[in-house]
């Protein structure tokens, strides 16, 4: 008994173990958000434009750089602290910080912020549509398999039938009611559903192999989805029209929302180039200590020396004066650094005048970028119009073509059980009866198409009108 129950329990683990395994839209959805290319390359764009942003606002504040030099001079130098040439090879060091902030610029900067601000807002509508667009061909695989997944049972059904109407001819030929030859009908008619359900089948494997392709997962990954339950009676509220399902879609999707803050952005980048034509104030500052290892400090002392200054002119005696003795040492380093240390504080105007017409033709430029995103934000209007006024025609003739073969396959499943009553009785022939049992399997077949293309169809619609994509 307890091994039975282990069993049991095994079984049970295994169970939720490998439905656990299937992939549901969901999880789809989920995992393609986390590794599809596509989506990881827009969600990089987005930090690139807010590295922009923050850098932008970090233009406002002041640079300060710190330098050094090392010189070794060969021949003439020039004393920096007497600026006397010195004929021999000397070396020097000079260490400076400089800072400046801007004041004005013609408002550059601010416009740079709000051009930087509408960029990172577009790029973040860039990476919802690429997810919006994502979860649509997600949706679209996935009921292709659910589609393809009916398909194969339709086919495995009509397989069925035709072994039950073999093993029912079989008897009527023993009974002699019906000839030999019905047999080998029964049997091409197997062949016949056979090969529907290899081709069924491939076209699963197909469709499954698509999806991981777009997934990204190794193609050969066990896959199997799970499979939802879809009302056979697919309703579709036709109070809502298609004027008002564009009315909200262009106001939230993120492909038109893109495009209004990239004219927003190009408006900015004009306003930018306008204030290239204006002055720029800015305040600077520097610190600055230099040393020259041939510079010299002069000590006066308390001797005196007799230095001669010429002649007397009658006597040619030597005329002399006193000159106070002087030390002469080289400079320490740190006294020279102290020495020369100079501070700087100022301010700089600048006005353009000439650049080659540059800021011309920048200017010039920034208004055809303009005029051509509205251009483009116009365009994207128009086709989100056109797509909503298609998908919305679509969803209505895939309704009545889906009502449509409901009642056909409806109408050819009652004249298929009559045609096996009077096959039964022998008034019916056995390939009559195939072409009514192929025609049945066909719009079963059609049926199942339907049902999928009219499903998608809606959820087009609902993903228009903001509606979270499920099949349940």
């Amino acid at each position: 008994m307890i091994k039975q129950l282990s069993l049991l329990a095994f079984l049970f683990l295994f169970s939720q173990v490998k439905s656990q395994d299937k992939w549901s839209l969901e999880r789809c959805i989920e995992y393609a958000f986390k590794n599809n290319i596509s989506i990881r390359q827009s969600e990089i764009a987005r930090k690139v434009n807010e590295n922009n942003y923050l850098q932008s606002k970090m233009n406002f504040l002041p640079t300060l750089s710190a330098d050094g030099s090392y010189n070794l001079n060969f021949g003439n130098s020039i004393d920096p602290t007497t600026y006397d040439f010195v004929q021999k090879t000397t070396n020097s060091n000079t260490f400076s910080v400089n800072g400046n902030l801007p004041l004005f610029t013609g408002l550059q900067q601010i416009n740079t912020v709000r051009k930087s601000g509408m960029d990172l807002a577009a790029s973040k509508q860039d990476l919802e549509n690429t997810k919006n667009n994502m979860v649509l061909s997600i949706a679209q695989l996935y009921l292709q398999i659910l589609q393809n997944m009916d398909l194969v049972q339709v086919a495995i059904d009509q397989e069925k039938m035709s072994e039950q109407q073999l093993r029912n001819t079989a008897a009527l030929i023993a009974a002699g009611a019906q000839p030999e030859g019905n047999r080998l009908q029964s049997d091409a008619q197997i062949a016949t559903d056979e090969l529907k359900i290899v081709n069924a089948q491939n076209a699963l494997d197909l469709s499954k192999l698509s999806l991981k392709l777009l997934l990204q997962l190794d193609p050969e990954t066990s896959f199997d989805v799970v499979v939802p339950v879809i009302n056979e009676k697919l309703l579709w509220d036709e109070n809502v029209t298609s004027a008002s399902i564009y009315n909200y879609a262009v106001s939230n999707q993120p492909s038109i929302q893109s495009a209004e803050y990239r004219v927003k952005s190009a408006a900015r980048s004009l306003a930018i180039t306008k204030g290239a034509f204006s002055p720029t104030l800015s305040l600077f500052g520097s610190l600055r200590a230099n040393y020259f290892s041939e510079s010299k400090t002069f000590k006066t002392l308390e001797t005196y020396t007799l230095a001669p200054i010429g002649f007397v002119p009658s006597s040619l005696e030597p005329v002399y004066t006193i000159v106070p003795d002087r030390e002469v040492t080289t400079t320490p380093y740190g006294n020279q650094l102290k020495n020369t240390f100079s501070q700087v504080v100022g301010v700089s105007l600048s006005l353009p005048i000439l650049s080659n017409w540059r800021r011309m033709t920048n200017f010039s430029n920034a208004k055809l970028d303009l005029i051509n995103n509205n251009l483009n934000l116009e365009a994207a209007k128009n086709k989100l119009k056109e797509d909503i006024y298609r998908a919305y025609f679509n969803v209505i003739s895939a309704k009545k073509t889906y009502e449509a073969n409901l009642k056909n396959t409806e109408s050819l499943q009652k004249s298929y059980d009559f045609a096996k009553e009077r096959f039964g009785v022998g008034s019916l022939a056995q390939i009559e009866l195939n072409i009514i049992q192929n025609n049945l399997s066909f719009a079963q077949s059609e049926l199942t198409r339907n049902k999928f293309d009219y499903l998608f169809k809606i959820k087009i619609l609902d993903f228009y009108q903001g509606k979270t994509l499920s099949l349940n």
